[in-house]
C-alpha cells in the first residue's frame, strides 16, 4: 500500500474520531461546561488538525507523475481527500468563528459601557 493511499485512509479514520467524539462527548454528553471544552480543545481539535495534515499528505502528487499521467493520478482518492479536508476544515473553523463571534460581541459592549461613562 503506497503511503499516499495509507495517509488518506487514516486520514479519514481520524475524522471519524474526531466526529463521534465531537458528537458524544461534546454535544450529546450530560457533562458541564469545563468537561465539553475539554473534550473539544483536548481530543477533537487536535484529531481534527491530525486529519487535515493526513489528508493534505495524501493530496501530493508524486513526483514521478508527469504531466501526462496526471489525469490517472487524479483519481477518486484525490476528490475524497480533499473532501475529508475541507470537512475537518470546517469543523475546526465553526468554533473558531463562535469565539470570534463572541468575543466582539464582549467588546461591543466593553466598548459601549466606556462611551456610556464618557457621556
Amino acid at each position: 500500500m503506497r503511503a499516499t493511499s495509507l495517509a488518506g485512509v487514516s486520514a479519514i479514520l481520524t475524522l471519524d474520531a474526531a466526529v463521534m467524539v465531537i458528537v458524544f462527548g461534546v454535544l450529546v454528553t450530560s457533562g458541564v461546561y469545563g468537561s465539553r471544552l475539554a473534550w473539544l480543545l483536548g481530543v477533537a481539535l487536535p484529531l481534527l488538525a491530525l486529519t487535515m495534515l493526513l489528508s493534505w499528505f495524501s493530496m501530493r502528487v508524486p513526483r514521478r507523475a508527469g504531466p501526462a499521467t496526471l489525469p490517472a493520478v487524479r483519481t477518486r482518492r484525490l476528490g475524497v481527500s480533499r473532501a475529508v479536508f475541507l470537512t475537518a476544515l470546517s469543523l475546526v473553523a465553526i468554533p473558531c468563528a463562535l469565539a470570534t463571534a463572541l468575543l466582539a460581541v464582549d467588546l461591543l459592549v466593553f466598548a459601549r459601557h466606556g462611551v456610556s461613562l464618557l457621556c
